[in-house]
């Protein structure tokens, strides 16, 4: 391996003894740089990297202790080895003087050649050893500031995690909470609506009954009117409490999305007023899934009419159908699959998260007492469930509301529950696919969960 040489500088003012030092250390191939006075071997040594100088004591202007002083008051050169030789300073005190002002040895004339040489190897080896450490101890330092770094973003990355984990652990906790709740008020709604339509029954048997046997005074049977459009006012509570319990009476066919959202269109607009903008979009095909086409429509206009309920001063309703490949896990309680996503977005007041959270309740409105029954997205939330679909909620304050509904598509329903009238569906597909899906027995979904997204 070879080696870079360093320098070596020597300092006399008799230029004769400098050829005798060339002559003596260029066997070591270093290189000799040579100097006639001390202020020339400052110059040498404030443009060269010195690594050893051999320096006269006696010399004019600036003898040899003065130039080790000033070398070793600079701060760059405190490493510089300095080797004194003398014919005139023999004395131990004048060795001791040259030791006190930086010198690493002393060196008397007559000069033994082979002597200082040696000398000089050592002190040479010892420079380029202490430059190698030097090197490696940079090294060092870069390889452990880089591995602090490593390991620094490795924890950061770390206790990111540990709290994004964390976070989802409360959440998903927080969302099992919910569904647990869900549950229990879809059983106790399905229990009172069953108990109250019972009793319905009763007074609309005995008001068919009294309706006969009454006389015909214009007052008797005014007030009997009343009664019965009470009574169907509770039917239709009963109803919404049943839908919100995933208990109600379904009528399961074949609905073409695109086709049904086109039909309510004008309905809508009427419905929502002139300060309200619908955007309609479709993308892909074909966007056919199984739901009650009625159930489906009131669904639809229940969160229509929410959203204006939340831009009084009018705003935009985008209505979005596509179908989205839905993976497993990503939105609860859905299978994994093709699912057609109705997408609702307002542009209104938007809900906070307590808000969000508690949307799909019965009874839950924000709206003052007496205007809403608060069972609007709870009768959306059982349809969706029952349809073997989800509802989801995202809004954000002073932006809006975006409600989603997923339904699986038609086609993946009922692909391979049929095999043995492949043939004929190929044939005729839409005749078979509807046939084949009136016979499917589609039972109410028994989980209680909804999908809520932030």
């Amino acid at each position: 391996m070879t080696k870079d040489p360093i320098n070596i500088l020597l300092v006399d003012d008799q230029p004769a003894k400098l050829l005798s030092y060339e002559a003596i250390l260029q066997g070591l191939g270093e290189n000799l740089i040579k100097a006639g006075s001390a202020r020339a071997a400052l110059e040498h040594l404030l443009k060269e990297d010195i690594a050893i100088v051999l320096s006269d004591v006696c010399m004019p202007e600036l003898d040899g202790f003065e130039l080790a002083r000033m070398i070793r008051n600079h701060p760059r050169f405190q490493q510089t080895a300095i080797i004194f030789v003398s014919a005139v300073a023999l004395t131990d005190p004048d060795r001791v003087k040259g030791y006190s002002y930086g010198a690493v040895d002393y060196v008397l004339v007559p000069i033994v050649p082979e002597l200082l040489l040696a000398k000089v190897r050592v002190f040479a080896d010892l420079f380029r050893k202490t430059r190698q450490l030097e090197l490696l101890n940079a090294e060092l330092e870069r390889r452990v500031e880089e591995r602090t770094t490593e390991l620094t973003r490795a924890n950061a990355e770390l206790e990111r995690r540990v709290e994004e984990r964390t976070r989802g652990r409360e959440t998903a906790w927080a969302q099992v909470l919910q569904m647990q709740k869900l549950e229990s008020l879809g059983q106790l709604t399905r229990g009172i609506a069953h108990d109250f339509n019972n009793l319905l029954q009763v007074i609309s048997g005995n008001l068919e009954i009294l309706s006969r046997r009454l006389p015909d005074e214009v007052d008797l049977k005014s007030r009997l009117a009343r009664a019965v459009e009470d009574v169907d006012r509770g039917r239709t509570l009963t109803e919404r409490l049943l839908a919100f319990a995933r208990r109600q009476n379904l009528k399961l066919e074949a609905v073409d999305i695109p086709k049904l959202i086109t039909g309510m269109t004008d309905m809508l607009r009427r419905s929502l007023g002139p300060t309200i903008e619908i955007a309609v979009e479709f993308e892909g095909g074909p966007l056919t899934i199984r739901a009650d086409v009625n159930q489906l429509e009131l669904a639809l206009l229940n969160i229509a009419l929410n959203a204006r309920d939340a831009m009084p001063d009018g705003g935009r309703l985008q209505i979005a159908v596509r179908r989205e490949d839905v993976k497993a896990g990503s939105i609860q309680c859905l299978n994994a699959g093709e699912h057609v996503c109705i997408e609702l977005t307002d542009t209104g007041r938007g809900m906070d998260e307590a808000t969000l959270l508690r949307a799909s309740e019965p009874f839950f409105t924000t709206k003052e007492l007496g205007m809403c029954a608060g069972l609007g997205l709870s009768m959306v939330y059982g349809l969706a469930a029952q349809s073997e679909g989800a509802l989801c909620l995202a809004s954000q304050v002073g932006v809006g509301t975006t409600v989603k509904l997923y339904f699986p598509v038609l086609a993946s329903l009922i692909e391979g529950v049929f095999d043995e009238e492949k043939g004929a569906a190929e044939a005729n597909p839409k005749r078979d696919r509807l046939k084949a899906g009136d016979r499917m027995g589609f039972e109410p979904a028994r989980s209680s969960c909804r999908s809520l997204e932030a």
